[in-house]
Parts: C-alpha cells; sequence; structure tokens
C-alpha cells in the first residue's frame, strides 16, 4: 500500500510542486479504503467543509494523481467516474456492485487484444479500461441471510 511520503516522491519525481493543498488532497485519498468521486473528496477536504483546499486544486490534483498511476479511475456500475489508490503500475479492478469494495487484478486480458484492435481500427491504442463488476463474497452472504436473491 501507498504512504504519503511515496506518493509525495512520485510528484517530486516527476516535476510537480509538494504543496499543503496537494499534500492534504493526498492524505486524503490515501485514506479511502473504497471507490471514490471526486465529489466525496471535495466534500471531505474542500472549503465547503471548512477547508481551505478548492474544488479546481482537487480536482487537478486528481487527475495528475491518475497520470502518474497513483490513482486509478474506475467507471462504477452507475456510469460515474471514481478512483481507487491501492498500488503502483498496470491494473484492474473487479468491483462488488452491492458495498463498492474493489479488488485489483495485475492479470490483463485486454493486453492480447489490443495489437489487433489497432490493426483492425488504424487506431494508435494508448491505454485501456477494464473493470468487471459482481457480487463480493460478504454481500453474498448478506444477501442470502435476508433472504434475497443473490446478485
Amino acid at each position: 500500500m501507498l504512504t504519503s511520503r511515496d506518493v509525495e516522491a512520485i510528484l517530486i519525481q516527476h516535476g510537480y510542486r509538494l504543496t499543503r493543498p496537494r499534500a492534504a488532497v493526498v492524505d486524503a485519498v490515501l485514506k479511502y479504503t473504497h471507490p471514490f468521486t471526486a465529489e466525496q473528496l471535495v466534500a471531505d477536504v474542500g472549503t465547503g467543509k471548512g477547508g481551505s483546499i478548492g474544488r479546481a486544486t482537487i480536482y487537478r490534483t486528481l487527475e495528475i494523481l491518475a497520470s502518474l498511476d497513483v490513482l486509478t479511475r474506475l467507471i462504477q456500475p452507475d456510469g460515474h467516474p471514481a478512483y481507487i489508490c491501492d498500488s503502483l503500475g498496470h491494473r484492474h479492478h473487479i468491483v462488488c456492485s452491492g458495498c463498492g469494495t474493489a479488488v485489483a487484478f495485475t492479470f490483463c486480458p485486454v493486453q492480447e487484444l489490443v495489437p489487433a484492435l489497432a490493426r483492425d481500427t488504424a487506431f494508435e491504442i494508448h491505454d485501456h479500461l477494464l473493470e468487471v463488476f459482481g457480487v463480493c463474497p460478504s454481500c453474498q452472504v448478506s444477501a442470502t441471510s435476508a433472504g434475497g436473491p443473490r446478485a
């Protein structure tokens, strides 16, 4: 798991200044254990809650962190973007549609598809995104014990 020092070193290594607001956003991001939205982060640390970090700074910092692979941008089942911070490098996630738990996996079946897609479409492919949605074991147990159907 990444620490504030890890992320701060990555920012500095890539030429970003470590401002107090940016450091506060990094600290807040690292506290989330589930995917979070930019608006949740704004509500937690932004000016609306008596904080001193502006919405634009929060959004810019999220984009920087995502561009450096510190955060992964997920598309949630409802189609809205969220972020998760778990480890560096290329990864994908399986997301529970019940509780929002996200588990990273590094196996990438899309990587084998990319050359064929590039050849067939003449696109120069530079990235891809894969999310898998399901119901985690805890939510399966909760649904079963509540007498509801398993999703």
